[in-house]
């Protein structure tokens, strides 16, 4: 018996590029399409893929410690 996978099986770069990806693939009238004219997310949104993923992977931590911030 296979073990199940868990998570997406390639680099987190490349799992944006294959959404960026697909995304630009859908019919243009479509909800969800990305217009090819428009740079790749990241490019648009100003930020690295190293940034991102520092930024994504802690915003859990972060908008925790913000909220008790806020209660107090």
């Amino acid at each position: 018996m296979q073990a199940e996978q868990t998570g997406i099986p390639f680099a987190f770069e490349d799992y944006l590029a294959l959404v960026d990806y697909t995304g630009r693939a859908i019919d243009p009238k479509k909800k969800g399409a990305i217009a090819n004219a428009l740079p790749p997310i990241l490019q648009r949104l100003g930020l690295n893929p190293e940034q991102w993923l520092a930024q994504s992977t802690r915003f859990e931590a972060v908008s925790r410690q913000q909220r008790r911030r806020s209660a107090a």
